[in-house]
């Protein structure tokens, strides 16, 4: 890779992020927008013999509402609009990022293993390292199933792309993933040139359009779930409050504090919980300083720069009773899909009347803020 490339990458790492109730408008009008997308980008791919460009749609959202780096969705759907695709040799497929998570399009190599998305810096789990070969760009612009091939990340523009060409140039079925989230798969068939096409990018754009709409009905479904939060007694007649670090079943995820907003008495606690079993959240009380970077670029003298998980983020900090100063942090709480070293809940007592704002800092360009307010 060039050393023009790598600041490059320097530079859009530096300035990204890893990268609530849905309302029947927002449902409407998603699927409008879905409806408007999917029929600029359908093809005559049934009555084509030539190469076809083919769309597929990579993530959803939905409750989607302005945020501080533009609109997000409360919601975000783990899949592949479509999962499975057939189409001829020769022909491309545009993958076109629809959420506000940050996936990828990751084709195997001949090994067949998925290349992992963090792993530890000698041994140590206080320096997480993202894998390059996850988030950075591997193969080329044509897939024959003899090398790692993907898209690196999709994500926020301009720092990021958000749309990822592949033209495939040997007949098979060839299955691939998002490196963020490994339960999100789809596979392409190829066959030969010339071979009728199964269904036209009008039946798919249908298929994924039901599809989608699945997933926002389940996602209106598990709302009654997110609100069941529990209280019960604590110490010398306190009381614990239990916060749910988000909702997700591994296909959907719902990136908010439930509740968002909670008013409690000086001397109780509250503890967060995880509510899903992919997606990685921080409890985090800035106490008026400066959020850290979720990612550290290390460049190094040759090859692609280390990008570090950073510890201030990873790391539990402050202490276990919080007044509303100084820095205090969860560390990350890790899903329960990815087996890696963190604590699985976080407990904070709070003895100083007050307002106090947190956030995630996986997710607060969603909208995953919280508030506790202390009563005497």
């Amino acid at each position: 890779m060039s050393e023009k490339q790598n600041e490059r990458n320097v530079h859009q790492w530096r300035m990204s992020k890893y990268p609530l109730v849905c309302s029947m408008v927002c449902a409407i009008l998603l699927a409008v927008f879905i409806g408007t997308t999917l029929a600029q980008n359908s093809s005559e791919g049934g009555s084509k013999t030539g190469p076809v460009t083919w769309t597929v749609l990579v993530g959803g959202e939905a409750a989607v509402e302005p945020q501080e780096y533009g609109l997000s969705g409360a919601w975000q759907f783990m899949r592949f609009y479509p999962e499975n695709i057939t189409i001829n040799l020769g022909d491309k497929i545009e993958w076109i990022l629809k959420a506000s998570e940050p996936h990828t399009v990751t084709f195997l190599g001949p090994d067949g293993k998925m290349p992992g998305l963090l792993f530890p810096e000698n041994n140590s789990s206080h320096r997480l390292l993202f894998n390059t070969l996850v988030i950075l760009p591997q193969g080329g612009l044509t897939y024959n199933g003899t090398k790692l091939t993907g898209s690196g990340q999709l994500d926020v523009e301009p720092n990021f792309p958000r749309v990822y060409n592949l033209t495939f140039t040997k007949p098979g079925t060839f299955e691939y993933f998002c490196g963020f989230h490994n339960m999100m798969r789809g596979n392409v068939t190829v066959q030969l040139a010339g071979k009728p096409y199964p269904k036209t990018q009008e039946q798919i754009d249908a298929d994924s359009t039901k599809r989608l709409a699945a997933d926002m009905e389940a996602a209106l479904k598990a709302e009654p779930i997110t609100g069941n939060v529990s209280t019960h007694p604590g110490p010398n007649g306190t009381t614990i409050h239990e916060v749910k670090l988000g909702y997700g079943d591994g296909r959907i995820s719902l990136m908010r504090f439930i509740p968002m907003n909670l008013t409690i008495h000086a001397g109780d606690s509250v503890e967060w919980t995880r509510g899903d079993v992919a997606m990685p959240h921080t409890v985090t009380f800035l106490s008026g300083g400066k959020e850290p970077d979720l990612v550290l670029v290390e460049p190094q003298q040759r090859g692609p720069p280390k990008f570090v998980l950073n510890p201030a983020a990873q790391m539990p900090a402050g202490g276990k009773v919080y007044s509303g100063k100084g820095y205090f942090n969860s560390g990350a709480i890790w899903g329960t899909m990815l087996p890696l070293p963190g604590p699985s809940s976080y407990n904070l007592t709070f003895n100083t009347i007050g307002t106090y704002k947190y956030l995630c800092i996986f997710h607060d360009y969603m909208g995953m803020k919280g508030q506790v307010t202390v009563l005497p």
